[in-house]
């Protein structure tokens, strides 16, 4: 892989100042530059054996070393170094240590590589030797550890306070990388709260550190650059979530090139850029990160449901889990597309999964990114959806894309009656530059509007919106609902050759025999049924692929390619 494909950057010289490292080694100073250089090209499995060298042939160690040594690990960890290996050798080098500060250090670095209860219960181990060493900026950032993970038995109040005790003692200590590591913990915490202060508090944390940076401080950036972006697109701020990317690209090395593009990917397929959005999510899923494959694939598969004329098979579940674990939020929206493919393959229990999605944020009190598994449930499966819609209802956040979502689907579970939620919901989703989104919304709302007139303007609106984004099986399922445009509108063409769009077995029986020329009284000959019954299969199939004439079935089925 070359540099600029990998991200990585010329590296500014010297000791990284983001280290509780101070006299390592030339041996190991040396060791820890291979390692680095090999993670920055997407070699983090050869970094961390580099690493194991180096345990192995210097075994005149110093705390200090050792210390090093744990921050390259964990940080080649993050960046993809797989299997359990990295983890035996962290054990080994804080058993090894020999002061509380050593010691502190190393466990930190575990707490930093691991996840949920893992990452609470290092961080406790980092505090307890901290405390004995007097090292407040340690302190500092075993606190924020221990504050963030919402399965480690902390209420949302208690883990709040421990966020906002680290950032004190961080600002104590006067290190900038402490600081800005600390406040990002505070952001993310209070984003996952629905405070509306998180935004802001990005904004600080990203600003404490230069763009100048060395690959280890740029992680900490980076960081909180991808978090603040991330923000932003789930409360609905693209322009500003575009921007955050840019300026983290700035410092962004190694996966954190694939991990920017996943999350301009995501920003990209909500703004319905569907072809930048398949771009970036290709850059994504050729990261080794943990996790950013399975973002980048979930954006393709939202790509792929609107544009490609037929659905594979492949099992989606494991990403959607895999994203979860990595970004509940995205993890959200990966569910939410799983269940709209589902849908579209007309499988048994499509929106399957979401509730579980729904039950995890109230476990974790999270306020904020599982609006779309909430959609995704209301329009599938709306008697579903309303003892899930009330078990959610404390957990709103106020952001404008929080409101806009809420309204829709309070308009879905109205039935009848939800024109006024529905076009309120999709008119807001509109203006938040959200066009696919919104024009499902509006075409919701076409169903029931009140009005000829005002049916008229939520069809156009949707078609407009959808036509717009090439959102082809979203604006097919407009086409097909023939009641509301009586043949004013066209199936897309790549919508008009899959065989099962829409079909039932009978209906695709039916429509294969009169595509190959077979007569109403023929069809009813060899299927049994009366010739009446399949005139009306014949003229549901036409509707369904857009009134298309039944000479042109052939066509729309795949059965025989387009005339020359």
């Amino acid at each position: 892989m070359n540099e600029k494909a990998s991200g990585a950057r010329p590296l500014l010289p010297g000791r990284s100042p983001a280290s509780f490292a101070e006299n390592v080694s030339p041996a190991v100073q040396e060791q820890l530059r291979h390692a680095e250089s090999a993670g920055l090209h997407g070699r983090a499995d050869v970094g961390f054996h580099t690493l194991l060298y180096a345990l192995a042939e210097l075994p005149r160690l110093t705390d200090d070393d050792r210390v090093a040594l744990a921050e390259m690990v964990s940080l080649l960890t993050r960046w993809g170094a797989p299997g359990v290996g990295p983890w035996a050798f962290l054990d080994e080098l804080a058993a090894a240590c020999h002061s509380p500060r050593a010691r502190g250090a190393v466990f930190l670095a575990q707490a930093r590589a691991a996840r949920g209860k893992a990452m609470a219960e290092y961080g406790t181990r980092a505090l307890f030797e901290f405390t004995a060493a007097g090292d407040i900026g340690g302190q500092a950032l075993a606190l924020s550890r221990m504050s963030f993970p919402a399965d480690a038995g902390l209420g949302p109040s208690d883990r709040r306070k421990l966020a906002r005790r680290g950032l004190a003692l961080a600002q104590q200590s006067g290190e900038p990388w402490i600081i800005a590591l600390v406040a990002g913990m505070l952001a993310a915490v209070e984003t996952y709260q629905g405070h509306p202060r998180a935004p802001r508090r990005w904004r600080q944390a990203a600003s404490l550190l230069p763009a100048d940076l060395d690959a280890v401080t740029g992680e900490i950036a980076s960081l909180n650059y991808v978090n603040w972006a991330l923000t932003c697109a789930y409360m609905g701020d693209y322009p500003t979530a575009l921007e955050v990317v840019a300026r983290g690209r700035v410092v962004g090395r190694g996966p954190w090139v694939h991990k920017f593009a996943a999350v301009e990917a995501l920003v990209r397929l909500r703004t319905g850029r569907l072809d930048a959005a398949r771009e970036q999510a290709a850059v994504a899923r050729d990261g080794a990160a943990p996790g950013i494959r399975e973002l980048g694939t979930a954006v393709a598969a939202a790509v792929t449901f609107e544009t490609a004329p037929r659905l594979g098979h492949e099992n989606l579940d494991e990403v959607v889990e895999v994203a979860y674990a990595t970004s509940p939020p995205y993890g959200a929206s990966a569910a939410a597309t799983l269940a709209y493919i589902r849908q579209a393959r007309r499988e048994p229990r499509p929106a399957r999964g979401l509730p579980r999605i729904l039950r995890k944020a109230r476990e974790a009190e999270h306020h904020f990114g599982w609006e779309d598994a909430l959609l995704a449930l209301a329009e599938i499966a709306p008697s579903a959806a309303r003892d899930e819609a009330a078990a959610m209802s404390r957990l709103w956040s106020p952001s404008p894309r929080a409101a806009a979502i809420r309204s829709t689907v309070a308009g879905h579970l109205a039935g009848k009656g939800g024109w006024t939620s529905l076009i309120e919901g999709a008119d807001a989703l509109a203006d938040l530059g959200e066009p696919i989104t919104a024009g499902r919304a509006y075409h919701a709302a076409a169903k029931v509007a009140p009005s000829a007139r005002e049916q008229a303007h939520a069809r156009d609106r949707a078609a407009a919106l959808l036509t717009s984004t090439g959102a082809d099986r979203s604006l097919a399922a407009l086409a097909r609902d023939r009641s509301l445009h009586h043949g004013l509108l066209h199936v897309p063409e790549t919508q008009r050759h899959q065989v099962n769009a829409g079909l039932t077995p009978r209906e695709r029986d039916v429509a294969l025999l009169a595509a190959q020329g077979f007569t109403a009284v023929e069809i009813a000959d060899r299927l049994g049924i009366t010739v009446g019954t399949a005139r009306n299969y014949v003229m549901n199939v036409r509707r369904k692929f857009g009134s298309v004439p039944k000479r042109r079935l052939a066509l729309m089925l795949g059965i025989v390619g387009e005339p020359d």
